[in-house]
Parts: structure tokens; sequence; C-alpha cells
């Protein structure tokens, strides 16, 4: 595997087990929110259930922008997890360190760190850290994940 591929799976790197409170300022009628949104991602993403992730969390247009490529619409995002997740079967993600940085009634933004780990399909373990953000917008009234861009770690190498 050449470490673009490596790479472009450090980019899908989402999940974990630190708890956020959603921006009060992005609450919407119902209780959902932007940071209610970015807790189901971290939830759901380990599960490796693309349909989860879809139904909850990404937007129909969402883009996902990485180091090595951008994937604009679920359909493309999908493709992207899908593959990924057969290079790392077992892949497990943490998020840490959010920090809420614009949160309105209909966005909000929020950075945070990632970490990663697993083992490839071949047995050989990867694993490697990063930095992301993330734009949610309430679209139809829910709140869904619009923009991702994640950015690996420039002085760590996959390991």
């Amino acid at each position: 595997m050449d470490g673009t591929l490596l790479n472009r799976r450090a980019a899908l790197a989402l999940g974990g087990a630190l708890a956020v409170q959603a921006p009060a300022a992005a609450q919407d009628a119902t209780g959902a929110s932007a940071g209610g949104v970015f807790e189901a991602y971290r939830r759901l993403i380990n599960r490796h259930d693309f349909d989860l992730l879809e139904r909850d969390v990404i937007a129909p247009e969402a883009v996902f922008v990485f180091s090595d490529r951008r994937e604009q619409g679920v359909a493309a995002v999908r493709a992207g997890f899908e593959r990924t997740w057969s290079i790392l079967p077992d892949e497990v993600y943490e998020m840490t360190e959010p920090e809420w940085l614009i949160e309105t009634s209909d966005a909000a933004v929020c950075t945070f760190r990632y970490r990663y780990r697993g083992t490839m399909a071949d047995g050989r373990p990867l694993s490697g850290s990063g930095q992301g953000a993330h734009l949610f917008r309430r679209l139809d009234g829910r709140w869904r994940l619009a923009l991702e861009q994640l950015t690996p770690d420039l002085n760590e190498q996959p390991s």
C-alpha cells in the first residue's frame, strides 16, 4: 500500500469517547443540536455502518476534504468510507480537544484532534493522528455534517 492510501485512511479518522456538550446557540426546536450530531458521528463511526451515518449524521451534499482528495456528495463519501473500512476492518477512532468556534441558529463549526488505530487486512498494525474541522448546518430542521476537513499531523508518520 502506498502512503497516499494510508494518509487517506487517516483522513477518515473520526469517532471516540470524549463527551462534548451541544453548543447552546445551535439548539433547534426539537432539542437536536450540532453537538448532538457530532456525538452521534463519534459513536456511530466505529460501527462501520454507513447507512447509520447517512441517516443520522452526514448531509446529502456533504464535502469531505483530505490531504489527497476531495469527496462531494453522500455517494462519494460512502465509497471512501467503505473502501477504508476494507483496509482497516477493526479500526477504532477517538476525537479529543473539541473546540466550538462558531455557534449560530443554522451553522456551527468545531475543531478537534483525532487518533486512529487498527490492523490492516494483511495483519500489519496502522495508527496515526491529526486535526480536523467540522461545519454543521441545519437543513430542513435537522442538524447535519456538511463539511469535514482532516489533516494528518505533519511530524508523525502512520505506523
